[in-house]
């Protein structure tokens, strides 16, 4: 028996601001020179580490999510 559930589209935002500021001691281990690029993804490659710390953390994530509704949306479920 297929039924009707009634669920409402989610928006999710998670909002976490960090900086880095390029020094010396982080680039000792290039073998090539750094350029801004290098530099952003190196600092993307720590935040993403930051996010991933947070989820695996009990509930720190959600201190930076925020969770909105909207209108309800009807999914079938089950059997036809």
């Amino acid at each position: 028996m297929t039924k009707q559930i009634p669920l409402k589209a989610i928006t999710i935002t998670y909002t976490k601001t960090c900086s880095f500021v390029p020094e010396s001691w982080m680039f000792e281990d290039w073998d090539v020179e750094p350029t801004q690029e290098g530099f952003e993804s190196h600092a993307l490659d720590h935040f993403f580490d930051i996010l991933l710390d947070d989820v695996g953390r009990d509930g720190s994530a959600m201190d930076y999510t925020d969770v909105r509704r909207f209108e309800d949306v009807v999914v079938q479920w089950g059997d036809e």
